[in-house]
């Protein structure tokens, strides 16, 4: 049985109308270019509820799933809490995430912000995406299913100039 995919988009911007989501048909072509075809897009807004079920949902159907956005810095970015809840998991402080982050804000001559601090956490079991562009790292996480090949969940940044690069460095070669 061939791998299958879903794209799962993550904003309330793109809920609204507000924003265009162009992520979504970029990792479409990507995964098609790798030979996963996608089944499914999805969209759902900022609310750890409704992310945790889409998310659920996607892991059930799809043996990758693909997410972008929802892993800033503020209390309305959830995908972080989303996976962890999925996973049934913890969360954990990752130091070289923290330090990455804190090193960007020092190259700038700024002092990193407090509430920053939780882009560096990551779900129990999960992988660190290295994000050189941004201050927002991606996750890797593979949830077991019953009798079943794994789900690799990948959560990327919605900033496309964060997200490609990311995708050609890591993501597309772990597929």
């Amino acid at each position: 049985m061939e791998p299958v995919a879903e794209v799962v988009s993550i904003g309330d911007e793109l809920t609204s109308g507000q924003r265009l989501d162009t992520n979504c048909q970029w990792l479409s072509n990507q995964l098609g270019e790798l030979g996963v075809p996608v089944r499914f897009h999805t969209t759902v807004g900022d609310d750890l509820e409704a992310l945790t079920n889409v998310l659920k949902i996607a892991a059930d159907r799809a043996r990758i799933v693909v997410t972008t956005g929802g892993l800033g810095p503020t209390a309305d970015d959830l995908t972080r809490e989303a996976l962890a809840a999925l996973a049934e998991v913890e969360q954990r402080l990752d130091g070289t995430s923290l330090t990455a982050i804190a090193q960007r804000y020092a190259l700038r001559g700024r002092e990193m912000p407090a509430n920053n601090r939780r882009q560096a956490m990551v779900p129990l079991g999960a992988e660190v995406i290295a994000n050189p562009l941004g201050t927002a790292p991606g996750i890797h996480m593979e949830l077991l299913r019953q009798g079943r090949p794994a789900c690799h969940l990948f959560a990327l940044p919605g900033v496309p100039a964060e997200m490609k690069p990311m995708w050609h460095h890591e993501v597309a070669r772990r597929i």
